[in-house]
């Protein structure tokens, strides 16, 4: 394989292993991210020029696996609670309500002109509409 199908090969395994239903599957996946890493590392190691030197400061490079699977908890108070799922989806902030206050949401069917707080009203109306001539119906 070339660089660019190890890459490719590379970030479709770390996608893999985000999507994992179980630890086994993700750490066979996670195993998988390493392979693809070292041999990328060592790709590049053939293809680096001999005169070449690395930057003096480079900061060491993070590739995915290196640390995958690492067994050190996340600190119980450090949980975020607002977190849906494995998503990364944050509920939002709900605005505090002075006293007296209150919210009530109504959903709404709209049927030409007309709309409607019952779903089965909606369609009987819709229904109606329909078995209309079609010089005869709401605009």
């Amino acid at each position: 394989m070339d660089l660019n199908e190890l890459l490719h090969q590379h970030q479709a395994s770390v996608m893999r292993a985000g999507m994992a239903g179980d630890d086994d599957a993700r750490d066979n996946h996670f195993a998988k991210v390493a392979e693809y890493a070292e041999r990328v590392r060592q790709l590049r190691e053939l293809r680096q020029m001999p005169d070449t030197k690395p930057p003096v400061a480079a900061p060491e490079t993070i590739i995915y696996g290196t640390y995958a699977g690492d067994p050190a908890p996340a600190p119980a108070e450090k949980a975020v609670d607002s977190w849906e799922g494995e998503g990364g989806a944050l509920d939002p902030p709900e605005a505090p309500l002075p006293e007296g206050v209150t919210v009530k949401l109504v959903r709404e069917y709209h049927v030409g002109p007309y709309v409607y707080s019952d779903l089965g009203l909606a369609l009987a109306e819709h229904m109606r509409q329909l078995s209309q001539e079609p010089d005869e119906r709401p605009a």
